[in-house]
């Protein structure tokens, strides 16, 4: 059964998405961060200054008059998981009988989202749960966590071009890079590596991904550039 107070005992949102959102309205945040996550967050708005007025759809009380979407071949959305991902599915009846088992109706469970910041309709959800509609990664963990349940429950397993991490990182053209950003900042490359990949994990929410290594190239390249991105937390 619906319990009357979770809405008003569950977070708004999670600290790395809510420190997106204070960004776009252009507010200082106080969510709890690493100083990775702080500097990403610092390093989105320079780094690509049109994912701001995308990311201003995520926000309820944003002007959304004339939206900027999300564009597919942007690298930090995709490793955001703000753009659909053919390797993350969700599995629309599952999610119906989760959805019922927690006793939400349609309308409730995008309520509940839309409370969280989420750009979502019932019209939204009720694709979803058909398969005629499949979100971005970041929508599919924001709906796990309204359901308290693994995002891994609402994903199909049958699932194409899904690949890890640390296959990614394997890449020659990542390798090359990796030695090349060693040498220059005398960083073994195992730290800068697993450095990335934590990093990576923890904005993202996600290991599986379609992501080429162009993508991650790019990625890369702007952790490079990260003031403070090898100090300690």
């Amino acid at each position: 059964m619906n319990d009357p107070n979770t809405e008003k005992t569950s977070p708004a949102t999670d600290p790395f998405v809510e420190a997106l959102l204070d960004t776009v309205a252009g507010r200082p945040t106080s969510a709890d961060l690493t100083n990775d996550e702080r500097d990403l967050i610092a390093g989105i708005a320079e780094w690509a200054p049109g994912l701001p007025e995308a990311l201003a759809e995520l926000d309820a009380e944003t002007d959304q008059t004339s939206p900027t979407p999300v564009r597919v071949d942007d690298p930090i959305a995709q490793m955001l998981g703000l753009v659909e991902d053919p390797a993350v599915l969700i599995n629309g009846r599952q999610l119906a009988a989760i959805r019922k088992s927690a006793g939400l109706t349609v309308g409730e469970l995008a309520q509940r989202l839309s409370q969280r910041g989420w750009d979502v309709t019932t019209n939204n959800v009720f694709s979803w749960e058909r398969d005629k509609l499949n979100p971005p990664p970041a929508t599919i963990n924001a709906v796990a966590e309204v359901l308290n349940v693994a995002a891994d429950s609402i994903l199909t397993t049958n699932t194409q071009r899904a690949q890890t991490l640390d296959v990614l990182f394997d890449d020659e053209i990542i390798a090359a890079f990796l030695d090349q950003w060693s040498r220059e900042s005398n960083v073994p490359v195992e730290r800068l590596a697993e450095h990335s990949k934590r990093l990576l994990a923890t904005a993202g929410k996600r290991n599986a991904t379609s992501a080429t290594p162009q993508t991650l190239l790019a990625i890369l390249e702007h952790f490079k550039n990260l003031p403070s991105f090898l100090d300690p937390a």
